[in-house]
């Protein structure tokens, strides 16, 4: 099962996507995740002052939106969550990626999000970070938020942002 939406810019160009999937077999599998397909497009699509590049606030909104959609809303769809049996720890990877053409250089996270309020970090283009969370996908909104802070601190941490801390998101 899948859904996607798509933002288009005037002329038709595809400038920002959503989709959510799902998979049930053995184990049921979900992602959701949100593409930033044109940065041209999505520009044209913005006020003229407003820039491209995601702040943090916009990074934890659109993280905790897409865990909440692949951890509840998806499984809820398909089945009773209190009749679920675990066959392993469930675990939730967040992730940060910069993607371009394969036969071009990634643009960096630098380029997309403003990666400051984390502190000095290691000097080059990082094109992804990530994070893997060992936890009940279902749990209250406060206490996913919170989770979700510390486990960006732990990525940005062990990604080179050594100095990066939850009081500075």
């Amino acid at each position: 099962m899948r859904y996607t939406s798509t933002i288009t810019a005037p002329g038709g160009r595809r400038a920002v996507s959503a989709a959510v999937m799902m998979s049930v077999e053995d184990t049921v599998v979900t992602c959701a995740d949100i593409l930033i397909e044109d940065t041209s497009a999505w520009a044209a699509l913005l006020p003229g002052d407003a820039g491209t590049q995601l702040g943090l606030d916009d990074v934890q909104a659109l993280l905790l939106a897409a865990w909440e959609t692949a951890c509840e809303s998806l499984p809820d769809a398909v089945t009773d969550p209190a009749r679920m049996r675990w066959s392993a720890p469930p675990t939730t990877e967040l992730r940060l990626s910069a993607e371009g053409p394969h036969d071009q250089p990634s643009p960096g996270l630098g380029t997309l999000i403003d990666l400051e309020a984390l502190g000095p970090g290691e000097e080059g283009i990082r094109p992804e970070m990530a994070v893997t969370i060992t936890r009940s996908p279902t749990m209250r909104r406060q206490e996913r938020q919170a989770v979700l802070r510390r486990a960006l601190v732990h990525m940005a941490q062990h990604f080179g942002y050594v100095w990066a801390e939850e009081e500075r998101l």
